[in-house]
């Protein structure tokens, strides 16, 4: 089974490699991933691909510390409005938790779990199934180095763990800039992929970065930012696409994710003669003839991802939407 990643995991690919003395165009093309796939950082690209690229860039500039000093480079702007959505919450403990249930959303085959210890801290532990038995050392740096990076963001860039491990061998030239980059012990050769995180922060309410959402606007929706008064449809329908896997799709959590209160949301788009229950149901409608009518994906994963409790209430919906069930639609245009 093919696993994928958003493009947006690439986020500063470029402009490092260039750098470094390589040209990321020709590398990507190497290892068969089309510069088109990663315009939009939504898209989804082969995890393999993720990992062939670092391993050969890593190779091609001579920098065994390439993943690394990537990931250290993203945050949660990487995620897009997920990231938004997490920042959101009760607590870093609570953004974690949101972030490992939903890890799937930014990379699937990725594994977040958090388990406390007997001391006054917890083992965050990360697995990637296409990383597995030491493949793409240089995509595990990228990822935990990514992690690590969510946690300052929300907890300030003060913090830092008490130490961090990869189960690879240490590289030959680098391993002071892995203890530089973390600021605390690197362990290699270790059980699992992580790090820890004390307690006191994960009882820290988030702190939300300045112009996050507006950043995210600005990247994918850039003539809102510069026209405030411009229909947010759009960006709102961008949103709801995102949450709908979480289950927590609401007009409260899509405002909160844009930054907005969720009666200006619903003033918003009443001004742009739509409602919110409008584009919820026009968004799940959109992407339920695409997953239906054009993939393989089982019935019940589709009604999982756009947010229905069970097959039989997506069944209803889709019966409603196009006149026959799901079950007779697949591999079906419809009319």
């Amino acid at each position: 089974m093919t696993e994928f990643v958003r493009a947006g995991s690439l986020n500063g690919y470029d402009e490092l490699a260039r750098k470094l003395g390589a040209n990321p165009v020709q590398l990507q093309r190497a290892i068969g991933l089309p510069t088109s796939q990663l315009r939009d950082p939504d898209n989804l690209i082969p995890y393999e691909k993720l990992g062939q690229l670092l391993e050969l860039t890593a190779r091609e500039t001579g920098t065994e510390t390439f993943g690394l000093r990537l990931g250290m480079s993203q945050g949660l702007r990487v995620l897009g409005l997920f990231g938004a959505y997490m920042s959101r919450q009760d607590s870093v403990t609570s953004a974690l938790a949101v972030g490992s249930k939903h890890t799937h959303l930014h990379a699937q085959g990725a594994i977040l779990t958090l388990n406390p210890t007997e001391r006054a801290e917890t083992a965050l532990k990360l697995d990637i199934l296409v990383a597995q038995h030491g493949r793409f050392p240089q995509l595990m740096a990228l990822s935990i180095a990514l992690v690590y990076q969510l946690i300052r963001d929300m907890a300030g860039h003060q913090w830092h763990s008490s130490r961090v491990l990869f189960r690879y061998p240490p590289p030959e030239k680098g391993r002071d800039f892995y203890q530089q980059a973390f600021a605390c012990p690197v362990e290699f050769n270790a059980e699992h992929d992580g790090f820890f995180i004390d307690r006191e922060t994960l009882c820290k309410k988030p702190r939300t970065l300045e112009g996050l959402v507006n950043e995210i606007i600005f990247s994918q929706f850039e003539q809102l930012k510069t026209d405030p008064n411009s229909d947010l449809t759009p960006l709102v329908k961008h949103a709801i696409l995102g949450l709908l896997p979480t289950g927590d799709c609401s007009k409260t959590n899509v405002a909160l994710c844009l930054g907005m209160h969720p009666k200006k949301l619903q003033r918003a788009l009443e001004s742009s003669q739509t409602s919110f229950r409008s584009l919820l149901e026009e968004t799940r409608k959109e992407v339920a003839k695409t997953a239906v009518f054009k993939s393989s994906m089982p019935l019940t994963s589709i009604a999982l991802n756009l947010g229905y409790a069970d097959l039989a209430v997506f069944s209803r919906s889709f019966r409603r939407w196009f006149g026959i069930p799901p079950s007779m639609a697949e591999g079906r245009r419809p009319s």
